[in-house]
């Protein structure tokens, strides 16, 4: 019996995540290219966050956080507001036009995963989810033990 290379088996998951992201990449980039990152980050946050808090967290730069932010503004999707005590401190929240696009976006999601999952099959599904869960579970231990050294 030989050995099992788990060096090539990593190469061929890495393949495979890399088309995948590239297919969902292309994908997001439609789906209004990087304001959903941050009305994700806003909605995940539960209240506001200043423009910096919001590129991180969405992964964008500060440059890029500006150009959304005035587009999501004039969407009338998040309202910017100074700080009572700190002037050059901005807030950014969520509108109540803000909160129903995102609930009807979660839904299209929603309706759009369980399709894909659909053809997938109810077998392959519950395999994969068993397999992530357990692959973050071992994500989750390895990171407690370097956080520990």
């Amino acid at each position: 019996m030989e050995d099992t290379d788990f060096h090539e088996l990593g190469r061929q998951l890495f393949t495979e995540f890399g088309s995948m992201h590239q297919r969902v990449s292309r994908f997001a980039d439609q789906a209004l290219g990087g304001e959903m990152a941050v009305m994700r980050a806003l909605m995940r946050a539960g209240g506001s966050l200043t423009p910096s808090e919001l590129a991180d967290r969405a992964w964008v730069s500060s440059a890029r956080i500006a150009n959304i932010l005035r587009a999501l503004e004039a969407k009338g999707w998040v309202e910017r507001e100074h700080s009572k005590t700190d002037r050059r401190r901005v807030h950014v929240t969520v509108t109540d036009k803000g909160f129903q696009v995102i609930e009807i976006k979660r839904r299209e999601f929603e309706d759009r995963t369980a399709a894909f999952l659909e053809q997938l099959g109810e077998t392959d599904t519950q395999e994969m989810v068993r397999l992530l869960r357990r692959a973050n579970e071992i994500i989750d231990r390895n990171q407690e033990r370097r956080d520990a050294e």
